[in-house]
């Protein structure tokens, strides 16, 4: 026996030392299936489907207590699940891997648990293990299994947490180590059972490192699959990052990113929350990942009956169409160059020799691409066989573009650059907007129009948070976002912190509305605002929109967040 144990903990300490060693070379192999996928559907399913009432916090919270929302597992039934047809759909939108939340923090195993505490399969009508046919059927489709687990369990006995005013215990190293071997335990199984590819964890904040054994748990997950991808709620040494709920403004600093988005607000399904994003708001935010180099994890939240109500079906496949005609400026690309080369969304092929731009408008004047050393032999519009007209010059550098409105996309138009070598970039001499304004102000009739802005404003902001060029007032309390043409959906502004006084149109007087979408309440990071903007009052050239502000233009640039608190 003791021999036994000692060959155990030397596989153990082999395997560590392995992982201590990996060089950023073994790594990006080991991650390249993650970073080349972009897209992945996440999936909350649960009781707390049942009542249609917030996963785990609605009693941590106290919103109900804690003996009714358990009531809710003679309710859940599991009776239209149908993980064939969940994966044919994540398929079909364009995924190439799926998250499932095997248990959440109110402690329900989705699977056959050995362990004494709440399963689908012992406490349920349901009486039967939802993971195993989940993971066969996304590796009959080729997806890539993802497992969603809570570190934390706020139903176990032997867990400290409780509510958010009410602690089992404060400290008690019995009831904690008893605690560290049932979750390790759950974990096995998982593993055991389901080998699956990533796992994505969550519910860290509430320990150290050293209190959850860190160490020894990804020892534990490697010692099962030594490919396995850990997201970075473990307190230290994941894999990728996970801001939630919004995406950065710049590029991680983690060159393994992922955004895990809800399709309305909420995680799990809500019978009473209709505050569905549109499909052209999802993708565009997509793109906005692409252009990163990160992944979207895009939520979904069954019913309990393991339906997925038809909003959710309605923007994937709404993706399925955007991702079927775009494949190659999605799978397998790289972040994208800086705004100085080009205000709007890019990204690079593997090979750095097509570089995609991520159009949301109709644009009435050719877009421009400054900075190209290395010659373009092609430009063309992805997913047609239309040739458009452009002109490249080598000297300068300058790639002009004119698209045909006959070839744009309702949501985003993506147009790849061919080239003739790897990407190599020059700094130009002229910003963008200054070169565009000096192009625009040639139209007596357009200047007119807009001189009072014109001649009192300054240089705008970053086109990480608009999309596009604009202008200050000299008091930086007003800003000016230039719309080129028809945009096909809202216009977006990303990490506005301030408070949005009015909009209007410049010229026209035109009042416009605005919402926030994804700001929580508890958080200090922007949500995003969108602001609609009718066709009757486009400017025939570019429209300028007037954003008041409630003080000087206030941005948030930092890579994202976690959320640890709802």
């Amino acid at each position: 026996m003791i021999r036994r144990s000692m060959i155990i903990a030397l596989l153990f300490g082999m395997i560590h030392s392995g992982l201590s060693q990996e060089t950023p070379k073994e790594k990006a192999q080991r991650m390249e299936w993650f970073k080349d996928a972009k897209l992945g559907i996440f999936i909350h399913y649960g009781i707390y489907a049942v009542n249609g009432i917030d996963e785990s916090w609605s009693f941590f919270n106290g919103y109900i207590s804690h003996k009714d929302y358990m009531k809710q597992l003679d309710g859940f039934t599991a009776a239209n699940y149908r993980p064939d047809e969940w994966a044919e759909l994540f398929t079909r939108a364009g995924a190439k891997y799926a998250v499932l939340t095997s248990k959440h923090h109110d402690g329900v195993a989705l699977w056959d648990s050995q362990y004494d505490h709440y399963t689908t399969v012992k406490h349920t009508p349901a009486g039967k293990d939802l993971v195993d046919p989940f993971t066969k059927a996304l590796r009959n489709k080729g997806l890539k299994v993802g497992l969603y687990y809570s570190l934390i369990d706020w139903s176990h006995p032997d867990y400290p947490g409780f509510t958010r005013e009410q602690n089992r215990y404060e400290d008690d190293p019995v009831k904690w180590a008893a605690f560290k071997e049932f979750y390790l335990g759950q974990l096995n199984e998982l593993s055991t059972q389901f080998n699956p590819d990533l796992y994505w964890f969550d519910g860290d904040w509430e320990h150290s490192a050293e209190a959850w054994d860190t160490d020894r748990l990804k020892r534990q997950l490697r010692s099962h699959n030594p490919h396995v991808i850990v997201n970075s709620r473990v307190k230290e040494g994941g894999d990728y990052e996970t801001p939630e709920q919004g995406v950065p403004v710049r590029t991680p600093s983690n060159p393994y990113w992922e955004l895990c988005l809800t399709i309305n607000d909420s995680w799990g399904y809500q019978y009473n929350d209709h505050n569905y994003k549109t499909p052209f708001q999802l993708v565009r935010i997509f793109a906005d990942c692409i252009s990163k180099g990160g992944n979207l994890l895009l939520n979904i939240g069954p019913k309990e009956d393991g339906s997925i109500p038809p909003p959710q079906v309605e923007v994937l496949e709404e993706f399925a169409r955007w991702t079927g005609k775009h494949a190659e400026a999605i799978y397998g690309t790289r972040a994208g160059i800086d705004e100085v080369h080009f205000p709007g969304m890019t990204a690079l092929s593997k090979d750095h020799r097509t570089l995609f731009l991520y159009i949301d408008n109709a644009p009435n004047h050719p877009l421009q691409v400054k900075g190209l050393l290395s010659e373009v032999s092609n430009v063309r519009v992805v997913g047609t066989h239309q040739a458009i007209d452009y002109n490249y010059t080598k000297k300068t550098g300058s790639l002009q573009i004119t698209l045909p409105g006959k070839v744009l996309d309702p949501a985003i138009t993506v147009i790849a650059i061919d080239l003739k070598s790897p990407l190599t970039l020059s700094t130009p001499q002229e910003m963008l907007t200054a070169e565009f304004l000096e192009k625009l102000e040639a139209d007596s009739r357009w200047y007119e129009k807009h001189a009072p802005v014109l001649e009192n404003s300054t240089k705008g902001i970053s086109s990480l948070h608009y999309a596009g060029h604009s202008l200050l007032s000299m008091g930086k309390d007003i800003l000016y976002l230039l719309v080129d043409g028809q945009p096909n959906g809202p216009l977006m502004i990303k990490g506005l912190k301030n408070k949005i006084n009015r909009i209007w149109v410049v010229g026209n007087g035109t009042k416009l509305d605005h919402n926030i979408n994804g700001q929580l309440y508890w958080s200090h990071v922007p949500g995003i605002a969108y602001i609609d903007l009718p066709e009757q009052a486009l400017d025939p050239s570019v429209t300028v929109i007037a954003v008041l502000l409630d003080g000087p233009v206030a941005l948030y640039s930092e890579e994202g967040q976690v959320i640890e608190s709802n």
